[in-house]
């Protein structure tokens, strides 16, 4: 799969817990520091949100792109006259089911399935249904699948942060000057 998520960068923080604080910090310094927490969790949030669209972006670019497109095309006219028994059958349905694509869970789970493909085959499963025939079948994807999807996204966020240092005005742990400014601004209250 490609990187489809930017790296994050925290803030190093241990004043807003008990088992890593190594004093009993000001209010100043655990109010700062539980702030310093929201934005950490807001930042890795927009950054899986947006891997989240990046990966939407490329749904089904099997049926849109060559040499795939015209695959796609020729399986379901042939399907439609009569010429191939069933859809699935057909030498486009292995490639963009088992092997290209995703997000189909109940045909193929990649090793590295994630919460971004669970989302994506559910969005799908509710585009398509609503839209060829205002329906949608229940999404039973398997427990185990869930469960190796959660353990991979853990991982991919996990590998995707990374922590400066202990100030809260290192400039390198934030992500624009206007942000940057609104924190010196809120230590000098």
């Amino acid at each position: 799969m490609d990187d489809i998520m930017s790296m994050v960068s925290i803030r190093a923080n241990t004043n807003g817990d008990t088992r890593v604080a190594d004093h009993v910090p000001t209010m100043k310094e655990f109010d700062s520091a539980n702030r310093s927490h929201q934005r950490d969790v807001q930042a890795l949030a927009h950054a899986f949100a947006t891997a989240i669209i990046r990966q939407s972006q490329r749904h089904d670019w099997t049926k849109t792109t060559e040499p795939y497109k015209s695959m796609f095309y020729r399986d379901f006219c042939d399907t439609m006259n009569g010429y191939l028994g069933h859809f699935e059958d057909g030498e486009w349905a292995k490639l963009h089911y088992d092997e290209l694509e995703r997000h189909h869970l109940l045909r193929h789970v990649p090793e590295d399935v994630n919460l971004i493909d669970v989302i994506e085959m559910i969005c799908d499963c509710v585009c398509a249904g609503m839209a060829r025939s205002n329906n949608v079948y229940n999404v039973e994807i398997p427990k185990d699948v869930l469960e190796l999807a959660a353990a991979n996204t853990f991982k991919m966020l996990r590998e995707h942060v990374t922590v400066g240092g202990k100030k809260e005005t290192d400039e390198n742990c934030f992500c624009n000057i206007s942000e940057i400014n609104r924190r010196k601004n809120e230590e000098n209250i």
